[in-house]
């Protein structure tokens, strides 16, 4: 039973510091535009640039094109691929 009630503890305790880090980060971009722009730079650098998109894994990504990224005037265009 004690188990239980450290795992459900920690699982809060867990939760709860998450929470505050988003709390932070939210209130970071609000008040303080730089510093959020220095941090959006910073996570590039270390992680890359985000995904064109999140539709498709990344050993995907550009060999499919979605509607929206289609030509008007050639609806066919990614079927020649």
């Amino acid at each position: 039973m004690t188990a239980i009630i450290d795992q459900a503890i920690r699982e809060m305790e867990r939760k709860q510091r998450w929470q505050h880090v988003a709390e932070q980060m939210e209130q970071t971009r609000r008040e303080d535009p730089q510093a959020w722009a220095d941090y959006l730079a910073e996570s590039e650098l270390v992680q890359g640039p985000p995904p064109r998109s999140t539709r498709t894994a990344p050993e995907w990504e550009g060999l499919i094109t979605f509607p929206e990224e289609r030509d008007e005037g050639d609806p066919g265009r990614d079927l020649a691929r």
